[in-house]
């Protein structure tokens, strides 16, 4: 302590050894700051007759995936989750379904997959491989969160060593009542948060001139959609939504045209048929994400309460909407120029769609 107090240091004079060591930090703290090993997530869906598998990855994970290229970053984003992660149900490999989607924004992508299992009495185990934080920055690891029906989410962390979980799937019995509201409440959610949808049945709102035309041609919307989706759930039809949802724009740019250029519909009810079975694969897509069950019956249910939903949900659009419209032909002058308005914001709307999802 004498010795201390005697010879004060006034200024700090680090050591070669010590100096060396304070630069070597920075320098391995930057490298670690450049070379972020990274966080993606993978959320598996499991319900009734239906797994779904969405991996989401950050613009900087993506640009490894794709090599920094802009050119078909869909397709090779859509065959990395294919190779790198694997489900497996009672010990047999799970291949999707079909219908895969692909969102890519600044913030990164996220791809999603749909498998539809057949379904077994008894308890099944699903089991989960990811190669993701393998094949991505050293380090990388990734969020797993599993939903089995509207349980409690089961969480994980995966890295390169740990990359595998199981799950036990005991088969819950769902009351016939409780499912049928389920898609009840689905399609009635889907119609009414569809603006693409709701433009469409507006555009045919303005084309029918008398409560008759308009029944025909809200009944021919409703068959053709039924029709895609007894196809999709049935026959096991399946169109990529990267098909789908430019024709479900098209055919709003469609309808808004029509109204515009002609005088007569008398044969309207045939396009709109055509179109509503290109709707009726977009509703697909919202049906099979919660599932259809396992017997004849639960997809009865399921197709039956789920067009109960869409069409409940158009009879509140036509509560709101027609007393508008009837308001607007009472009145001459407001037809004249309302009605041209309203069909001409309808078909620039569908064709900006068209436009973005061709994109």
């Amino acid at each position: 302590m004498d010795l201390v107090r005697q010879t004060p240091r006034t200024r700090l004079r680090p050591g070669p050894f010590v100096a060396t060591t304070l630069v070597w930090l920075t320098l391995s703290t930057a490298s670690l700051l450049a070379h972020d090993p990274g966080l993606s997530s993978l959320d598996v869906g499991v319900n009734r007759g239906a797994i779904s598998m969405t991996l989401s990855i950050a613009a900087s994970d993506m640009a490894l995936i794709t090599s920094g290229q802009s050119v078909d970053r869909r397709a090779d984003l859509n065959a990395f989750v294919r190779t790198a992660v694997h489900l497996s149900l009672d010990g047999q490999a799970l291949t999707p379904a079909g219908g895969e989607e692909v969102q890519i924004d600044e913030s990164g992508a996220r791809i999603r997959l749909l498998f539809l299992p057949r379904v077994s009495e008894g308890t099944r185990r699903l089991a989960i491989a990811s190669d993701v934080p393998a094949r991505l920055a050293r380090g990388h690891r990734e969020l797993l969160v599993v939903s089995v029906g509207r349980g409690q989410p089961s969480q994980t962390l995966l890295d390169a060593q740990s990359n595998a979980f199981t799950v036990d799937l005991a088969a819950v019995p769902v009351s016939t009542p409780r499912m049928a509201w389920s898609f009840l409440t689905l399609g009635n959610r889907h119609i009414l948060s569809g603006y693409d949808h709701l433009l469409f049945l507006a555009g045919l709102f303005l084309a029918a001139c008398t409560m008759r035309e308009l029944v025909v041609l809200l009944t021919a919307f409703t068959l053709a959609h039924s029709i895609s989706l007894a196809l999709v759930v049935i026959g096991g039809v399946h169109l990529p939504a990267s098909i789908v949802e430019p024709l479900i724009a098209a055919s709003i740019a469609w309808v808004g045209v029509e109204n515009l250029v002609r005088d007569r519909h008398t044969t309207r009810w045939l396009v709109v048929f055509g179109f509503g079975l290109i709707h009726g694969f977009g509703f697909a897509g919202a049906l099979m994400d919660l599932g259809l069950g396992s017997t004849a019956g639960d997809v009865a249910v399921a197709l039956f309460f789920f067009n109960a939903g869409v069409e409940s949900g158009q009879l509140v659009v036509a509560a709101f909407v027609l007393p508008l419209i009837w308001t607007m032909r009472a009145r001459p002058v407001w037809r004249a120029k309302l009605q041209p308005l309203c069909s001409m914001l309808i078909a620039i709307a569908g064709g900006c769609w068209l436009v973005a999802r061709l994109m």
